[in-house]
């Protein structure tokens, strides 16, 4: 068992019953929420049929003012730039993104989300959404805010440890 960090000041020492229940409980989440029933029922709901990893790309892109090159795509994905080339050629095959060249480089390629494209993400977003809002219809409101406010901490967090684990 590994022995626990001593606390910073003004923290309270974590116990190992919590971390536990927090690692099973994030197995899990991730475990279900990585289902393809879970992804083919919200696909259903927003009338799609794309696969997690175009869906991801598609994801990645829409928030850019500007088109992407594949190796910052591929970045951001955590995966290599040829599975991107692969993703991305499948993408705009459907017309769900368009690649230009770059003008700083021409060795390089720019991704970019078509309006199809958006069409077929914001369905997708708002499918999810849905989903999410029937799974805490039950929830008091306090409470839903709390669960956001807490798991929105946890992933800037996380993001900011990997971030130091990078340098």
């Amino acid at each position: 068992m590994p022995a626990q960090r001593p606390p910073k000041a003004g923290e309270a020492s974590v116990d190992d019953a919590t971390i536990a229940t927090i690692e099973t409980a994030l197995h899990s989440l991730s475990r279900r929420l990585k289902q393809a029933q879970l992804k083919d029922y919200i696909s259903r709901q927003a009338g799609d049929d794309m696969d997690q990893a175009g869906m991801a790309l598609l994801y990645a892109l829409h928030g850019e003012e500007t088109s992407l090159r594949v190796t910052d795509l591929a970045a951001r994905l955590s995966i290599d730039p040829p599975a991107v080339t692969r993703k991305a050629q499948q993408l705009e095959r459907l017309g769900l993104v368009s690649r230009a060249r770059d003008t700083g480089d021409a060795r390089a390629c720019r991704l970019q989300l078509t309006p199809e494209g958006r069409q077929v993400l914001g369905r997708f977003l708002l499918a999810r959404h849905q989903w999410l809002t029937e799974l805490l219809a039950d929830w008091p409101l306090a409470e839903c805010r709390e669960f956001a406010r807490l798991l929105s901490r946890f992933a800037d967090d996380i993001d900011q440890h990997l971030a130091e684990l990078d340098c």
